[in-house]
């Protein structure tokens, strides 16, 4: 049963996708070619155009050299002395080989001499003196300045013809002008045998050079077919350029899109236009179609053999489902199993856990406690002798004052108490401004007993105003006792033991303890809980954990180091308490 029912869902896709794929497979092919069609076009039509502004810039830079180098021959030539012994003689024989020798020599056109009245003296080529004609816009433009002239005139057919002119004069005396041809037909033939359509136009747009001959005197708008043509090819160049007009410049000659390089020639204001064929673009673009649609052929052909080897995998694999599932099944129910007996020892294992937890919290509370109890019952027991002592002789009233001692003590252990218990919940402890000077002075009197068991030189330095700060003065009377105890420890072996008490109110106010024991072995580690220097049984290293915690709850540090001569340095380091707060808790 369960077999009949998986078959049709899983065969119902299958026949779909055999239904729906061919279609949905020849229109993504079609758009696929289209999209790439219209992207290389673009792309190859972008690389084509700069290619192309190249060659125009090679082609304005030839013309601009020839130009150059012709524009300085009539400045020598208007030097040249038999030239000018030729006017003044009037004998030419020497200037016609003259002429023809310069001709020659810079490849030019033709070059000729005019006497002071315009006619033609002399000239390079064989043609008679006569036979220069013409508007002689060049005699006109040469006398009319001082430098060298250049102008153009309308040559044979519809040609033009560039005059480089100036005249010869000696001593102030007009003796006559020197006219040098520009040859730029070779530039037009150039472009004819390279098969490339040219065109150098003048400011106004007026053709002056081109590569087809019948664009020569026309405008350069006149030969241009703006609106792009009807065809599919057409528009699809029209909807690039529009879309890329600032990369690709299109113009058509007839319905044949060109693509258009203007570059300027520097010289005039001239320009020169190069219309570059799109038959590079469309070969390229062919290939790359070419490519793609048998890539995409390959592609649909190995992906109707992958469905139909999928449709037949799909019997082969419901024929296998019935035992996968039942395979499945067993392990599906072998891992439940072996989960619930993992959760329960996992069960197990956390309520060992915490029990252990609960444990190791209890007896580090009761380490705690008793570490912060001994100095305060050590006290007591110095008191209590000293009121039975001063009970047997009879100094009633001072041993009253001891046991007045002894009930403070009493009630300072019950603050201990209270105040380890809520160091171990992390409840915040209840703060108050005081002056610290008076923390030092209690824990100084608790320290009274050790202090005079020992010979130690004690010197302590407070300042003469109050130092107030906010925080709790029991946690900071037992930071300072267990500074104190741990000082007294360390110089209990030194030949000349000494410890200094320093309160300095800054920026921040800085209780220094410092002694002249051994110094510090690893500071970093010394308030970390059970790290202890001492032998067994003198200490259990909480005293510096406790008290550095207490410094932390109160905003502040505690931080040592050793200092320069030898001995370890304390720093209990707390805020200041601003004086608006000050005021305001008194």
């Amino acid at each position: 049963m369960t077999l009949a029912t998986t078959e049709p869902e899983q065969a119902s896709p299958s026949r779909f996708w055999m239904r729906t794929g061919p279609v949905l497979a020849f229109l993504v092919v079609g758009l696929i070619i289209w999209a790439s069609q219209a992207y290389f076009t673009r792309t190859f039509s972008i690389e084509e155009s700069n290619r192309a502004k190249i060659r125009a810039t090679l082609f304005a830079a030839s013309i601009q050299s020839t130009l150059q180098r012709h524009a300085v021959v009539p400045l020598l030539l208007s030097r040249d002395p038999i030239l000018v012994s030729a006017l003044n003689s009037g004998s030419y024989n020497g200037a016609n080989e003259r002429l023809q020798s310069f001709q020659e020599e810079l490849g030019s056109g033709p070059i000729f001499l005019l006497d002071a009245e315009g006619n033609v003296v002399a000239s390079s080529d064989n043609r008679n003196n006569d036979e220069y004609g013409g508007d002689k816009s060049y005699y006109i433009a040469a006398i009319a300045g001082n430098g060298t002239a250049f102008s153009i005139s309308e040559g044979d057919g519809n040609g033009f013809v560039f005059h480089y002119s100036r005249k010869l004069t000696v001593n102030d005396a007009f003796l006559g002008v020197i006219v040098v041809t520009v040859d730029l037909g070779m530039h037009e033939k150039g472009w004819r045998n390279a098969n490339a359509k040219v065109v150098v136009s003048d400011s106004e747009g007026n053709i002056l050079l081109a590569s087809d001959p019948s664009w020569r005197g026309s405008n350069l708008s006149a030969i241009l077919t703006p609106q792009p043509p009807a065809s599919f090819l057409g528009r699809l160049l029209n909807s690039v350029r529009t879309a890329h007009s600032s990369e690709v410049t299109y113009t058509y000659f007839g319905k044949t899109p060109f693509l258009m390089s203007e570059v300027p020639i520097g010289f005039r204001s001239w320009r020169l236009v190069f219309f570059d064929t799109l038959e590079d673009v469309r070969t390229r673009v062919n290939a790359i179609l070419s490519l793609i649609f048998m890539s995409l052929a390959m592609l649909l052909a190995l992906g109707f053999y992958l469905l139909s080897r999928r449709a037949r995998a799909e019997n082969r694999r419901v024929r296998r489902e019935s035992q996968e599932l039942r395979l499945l099944n067993r392990r599906l129910s072998t891992e439940i199993a072996a989960r619930k007996r993992v959760e329960k020892n996992l069960k197990e294992a956390e309520q060992s856990l915490e029990q252990a937890s609960k444990l190791a919290a209890l007896g580090q509370m009761s380490a705690a406690v008793s570490h912060e109890l001994n100095q305060p019952l050590a006290a007591m027991k110095t008191y209590l002798a000293g009121a039975r002592l001063l009970l047997k002789r009879s100094r009633t009233e001072e041993a009253l004052s001891s046991f007045q001692r002894i009930d403070d003590l009493i009630n300072r252990m019950g603050g201990i108490t209270r105040q380890l218990k809520s160091y171990a919940r992390k409840r915040d402890a209840e703060l108050e401004v005081f002056d610290l000077r008076d923390s030092v002075r209690e824990a100084l009197s608790m320290m009274a007993p050790q202090l005079g068991k020992m010979t130690v030189a004690l010197t302590t330095t407070l300042p003469s105003e109050p130092v107030e700060v906010r925080a709790d003065p029991l946690r900071i009377e037992q930071i300072i006792v267990n500074l104190l105890r741990n000082a007294l420890d360390v110089v209990r072996n030194v030949p000349d033991p000494a410890i200094s008490i320093l309160l300095v109110e800054g920026e921040s106010i800085v209780l220094s303890i410092e002694d002249n024991g051994a110094g510090l072995d690893d500071p970093g580690k010394l308030f970390e809980p059970f790290y202890t220097t001492k032998k067994p049984g003198e200490g259990l290293g909480l005293g510096l954990a406790i008290s550095a915690g207490f410094a932390g709850e109160l905003g502040g540090r505690l931080v040592a180091r050793n200092a320069p001569d030898g001995g370890a340095v304390f720093e209990l380091i707390l805020p200041r308490q601003a004086p608006s707060e000050t005021k305001t808790e008194k």
